[in-house]
């Protein structure tokens, strides 16, 4: 029966050409849109390379500081850090890094670069994928050594796809020898750069033991997923410490998932996941509900010329339910179909979206792949193909149902 109704569904699209053109045209749109935006929130949050350890991940990078009954927020010093946080028995990494723009100009062309100062463990904590050469290790980081990893889109522009291992590159006026190449993090990721050099080479970097504020975040790897015991070691480290410029300090540790939920809170401190989720359901459903009315009325006037037809199958027996699941059928067959062109729209409309990006800042470029479709968006996409196929083909499906068979068997359309 499954057979006949996908050999009846492709029969009908070719002989409604118009009414499948439209149909089409709507649904890869509609998908289109869905797989950039289900692309986006999933780089974001999802475990994908290199941040493969995000469920495990948490990103401290706000402190709240308590003096004279007054609060102040702000981001924390490496010395604040170093001094406080190091060493937590719950977690088997924890790293440090702060991130900075340089501009600079080779052959006449200026362009921005993303630069992170941060330590050896930050290549524990991450899995970047290394196309040549290696990471800086600790040794390095102590002797505050000028060395660097770039990504591959660096690599292109300063050394125009040549040997670049070995060789010197000129950051903010200081030279440093390269030693290792990576593949690009998403923009959208934390650990994003186009250079990754040590701490220990900021010459910005705080110099006073008892500063709190600065400039850096921290990476703390979690040795469970319950980072529950992260936050209350984090909590009891703090209370036990004694400051000179502050009453009591507060540390806010969340993973990249909480912090983009957190941050439609009021107060931006805790994360609210039911006013993310209903957000992001009130925008997806905006997307799909004009294309599924018009689907829907579609397929109502594409019901009403095949009246003869389902006129004969009901006088040959076939039920209500039969019928039903015909359409149906048909409807989820036709939407996979738009839905597969959608994915691949997407893929060219996200470069399209890239190069858009670019023209507000033509310095600080996102390289032409930065939207990657994940199994997890694939499997998103197919969701929405089958929701939206069932949305715009029940209601005409239900009217189809009640056509009277005298009625339908003139040709007419009593829908």
């Amino acid at each position: 029966m499954l057979k006949n109704y996908i050999k009846l569904t492709f029969k009908i699209m070719l002989r409604k050409k118009y009414y499948t053109a439209l149909t089409l045209i709507g649904i890869s749109l509609t998908i289109m849109i869905i797989v950039i935006f289900a692309s986006f929130i999933d780089q974001i949050v999802s475990a994908n390379k290199p941040e493969v350890n995000r469920d495990r991940t948490l990103i401290l990078d706000k402190l709240s500081i308590y003096k004279d009954g007054k609060k102040n927020n702000a981001v924390p010093s490496i010395n604040f850090l170093r001094k406080n946080i190091g060493n937590l028995e719950s977690t088997n990494a924890i790293s440090y890094f702060s991130g900075i723009g340089f501009i600079s100009s080779l052959n006449g062309k200026t362009a921005g670069h993303m630069l992170t100062f941060t330590d050896d463990s930050f290549w524990k904590i991450t899995d970047f994928e290394f196309t040549e050469g290696k990471p800086f290790y600790s040794a390095e980081v102590k002797k505050g050594t000028r060395v660097a990893v770039i990504n591959e889109k660096t690599k292109s522009y300063f050394f125009n796809e040549k040997e670049a291992l070995g060789k010197d590159i000129a950051i903010m006026g200081l030279s440093y020898k390269v030693i290792g190449i990576v593949k690009s993090a998403t923009p959208f990721s934390r650990v994003y750069a186009d250079v990754y050099v040590p701490y220990t080479t900021d010459v910005n970097i705080q110099r006073k033991n008892a500063a709190i504020e600065g400039s850096y975040s921290a990476l703390l790897l979690s040795k469970t997923t319950d980072l529950r015991k992260v936050r209350a070691e984090l909590r009891n480290r703090l209370r036990k410490h004694t400051f000179s410029d502050a009453d009591s300090v507060k540390a806010h540790a969340f993973t990249a998932l909480e912090q983009f939920s957190k941050s439609t809170s009021a107060d931006d401190a805790e994360p609210q996941y039911g006013k993310t989720a209903m957000i992001v359901f009130i925008i997806l459903t905006l997307f799909m509900l004009i294309p599924a009315i018009s689907l829907i009325n579609l397929n109502v006037t594409r019901i009403g010329e095949r009246a003869e037809e389902i006129g004969v199958r009901k006088s040959f027996g076939a039920t209500s339910g039969d019928l039903v699941g015909q359409l149906v059928i048909e409807n989820v067959i036709i939407t996979l179909i738009g839905g597969m062109i959608g994915l691949g729209l997407s893929i060219y409309a996200s470069q399209l979206l890239v190069h858009f990006i670019n023209t507000f800042d033509p310095l600080f470029k996102m390289e032409t792949g930065s939207f990657m479709i994940s199994w997890r968006v694939f499997g998103f996409c197919l969701f929405s193909c089958l929701l939206l196929g069932l949305i715009s083909g029940v209601y005409p499906a239900w009217k189809m149902s009640r056509m009277n068979v005298i009625y339908a068997l003139k040709g007419g359309n009593n829908l």
